[in-house]
């Protein structure tokens, strides 16, 4: 029984030992670490291409791509907290009794060790009541205590003898901080919402270790409107939401956010984090490539797909900008931003079709005052930094370039096919003839280069058809993210208990000091001795206590 008491006492004693303690930080300091320098909570396939297979599954099985919630990281803050809490348990009983304990009878052989002492020898005449008064009149600030022992009179003065608190509070403080976090991660949560304009949602998703999970709220989250400014060279410069709080059927608060403003709401904040296409209405002209001049019009929206049901040809909408803003300038140049107006992306697909990625401009593409005609871009491996310009030649704007297009072909088959510069010039004035008659238009020479262009490019277009941009609705969705940390108000309190601990334990140093006064012997007067000490800025005490010395030196020759 007693080992076993012995093994216990002894358990405990480890438990709130400083090594175990700075050991468990340790292992912390480098966990944060990794998981500061390995973004948290992102998607899967991300890890896999950055990592490849090997280390892609040794940090999975380690639980470092969501760390924070891993089994071994919460048992080593349970470990640091059971560890600071038997530290406190043991320790600040014998604090407190310290502060409240002091002891004024110092030896002789005490007096010996300060570092700073100085003895004084008054006359025969000197009386040990008025100089312990004149002592006790410099002493003032000090907090001072009196006993009499063996005929000798003894002073102790303290300043800052409650410094001992800076330890207790930083140490608790600290025990707090860790419950604050312990309490935030079990029962907070930090997830993602995307509210279209107009519309509302009441659940969150988040992930949590590799699988993606969703939360419902106790209230919906109704998007009013949505708007947003940008620079002038393209990225945003603020983007707002009108929100409302709709709790059991009634909106019970409305209220704009933006980033770093958040809405609160039932202990839950809501944040301004994103933003993106809700679903926009798209309209798109289809020019057909089959030889006929024949455009069919597709209503569709971004995220859905419509397939052509004669040629089994689909278009995936993944997304519609408004405004695109571009660098116009050449390399070495000053930046020339333009914006190209909207577009919308989509990738094609087909039997026999390679599948690519598309941007198609509603806009003709206007550099330089010239129209060179409607603009595409492709990306052959899908991703948006891979895209390439296309030109069209054609104003697909202008109905009547796609009437002269085909009157061009029709004319220059009629002159029997052959492609010299003067049957090109011919069929080219026939077609222009047909299309606009005598009213030639005054940019025809362009019109011109522009319908050589589209002979060049159209061609080349494996599709049945070429989607071209006509008219949108256009919809944001806002991104929202909602936070709930209940343990964050015990987090704010242990930081401020942290810094007022800390500001004890650097500012608030404990001074001591002995005066001790006592018979020299007999008919040889009255010896004064004044020791010091303290525990921390030995500068400053080096000259506080050169000062009462002088001062004593002072009062003692005037009396």
């Amino acid at each position: 029984m007693n080992n076993l008491n012995e093994s216990l006492k002894q358990m405990f004693v480890r438990l709130g030992s400083m090594t175990l303690a700075v050991a468990i930080l340790c292992v912390l300091a480098i966990a944060s670490v990794i998981g500061t320098v390995l973004l948290q909570n992102q998607e899967q396939a991300d890890y896999l291409n950055q990592f490849g297979q090997l280390w892609y599954w040794t940090f999975r099985s380690l639980g470092l791509f969501d760390m924070y919630h891993t089994w071994w990281f919460l048992t080593l803050l349970a470990f640091l907290m059971v560890s600071l809490a038997v530290c406190l348990w043991r320790n600040v009983p014998h604090m407190l009794k310290e502060m409240r304990m002091r002891k004024v009878v110092i030896t002789d052989k005490s007096l010996k060790h300060f570092h700073h002492l100085h003895h004084w020898k008054l006359g025969d005449g000197a009386d040990m009541a008025d100089v312990k008064r004149l002592a006790e009149r410099e002493l003032s600030g000090w907090e001072t205590l009196e006993a009499e022992k063996d005929g000798a009179i003894y002073l102790r003065g303290d300043k800052g003898r409650f410094h001992k608190w800076g330890y207790i509070l930083a140490h608790a403080a600290v025990l707090i901080i860790l419950i604050g976090g312990w309490i935030s991660v079990h029962y907070g949560f930090r997830g993602n919402m995307s509210v279209p304009e107009g519309q509302s949602d009441n659940e969150i998703e988040f992930l949590r270790g590799t699988a993606v999970h969703h939360l419902q709220m106790p209230f919906s989250v109704r998007c009013n409107s949505f708007h947003i400014a940008f620079y002038p060279s393209g990225p945003p410069k603020e983007f707002r939401s009108n929100l409302s709080i709709i709790d059991h059927g009634k909106v019970v608060m409305t209220k704009d956010i933006i980033v770093n403003e958040p809405l609160k709401y039932k202990g839950v904040r809501i944040y301004q984090a994103s933003f993106g296409d809700g679903g926009s209405a798209i309209t798109l002209k289809l020019f057909g490539l089959d030889g006929s001049e024949k455009v069919d019009t597709v209503k569709t929206r971004v995220y859905q797909t419509w397939k052509d049901p004669k040629t089994g040809v689909s278009l995936e909408i993944t997304d519609f900008r408004p405004f695109n803003i571009e660098n116009m300038a050449g390399a070495g140049q000053p930046k020339d931003f333009h914006d190209l107006g909207p577009a919308v992306e989509f990738i094609v697909r087909g039997p026999g079709l390679k599948p690519v990625k598309i941007k198609s401009y509603m806009n003709p593409f206007v550099y330089d005052g010239q129209n060179r005609g409607t603009l595409m871009e492709v990306s052959e491996s899908g991703d948006g930094k891979d895209y390439q310009p296309f030109l069209l030649g054609l104003d697909f704007t202008n109905p009547k370039e796609w009437e002269l297009f085909h009157a061009f072909v029709h004319a220059a088959a009629n002159l029997g096919g052959s492609n010299t510069k003067e049957e090109r010039f011919k069929a080219f004035n026939a077609a222009l003839k047909q299309v606009y008659g005598d009213k030639r238009p005054k940019d025809f020479q362009d019109l011109g280069v522009r319908l050589l262009q589209g002979m060049n490019s159209l061609p080349r277009i494996p599709w049945p058809f070429i989607p071209i941009l006509d008219d949108y609705d256009q919809v944001y969705y806002t991104g929202l993210q909602l936070t709930e940390d209940p343990g964050m108000n015990v987090v704010w309190t242990g930081s401020v208990l942290l810094v007022l601990g800390l500001c004890i334990m650097f500012y608030m140093p404990h001074r001591k000091l002995w005066l001790v006064i006592r018979p020299a012997g007999k008919g040889e007067g009255l010896e004064v001795s004044v020791a010091g000490m303290t525990n921390r800025n030995l500068l400053g005490f080096e000259k506080e206590f050169q000062a009462l010395q002088a001062r004593l030196n002072a009062t003692f020759e005037s009396s």
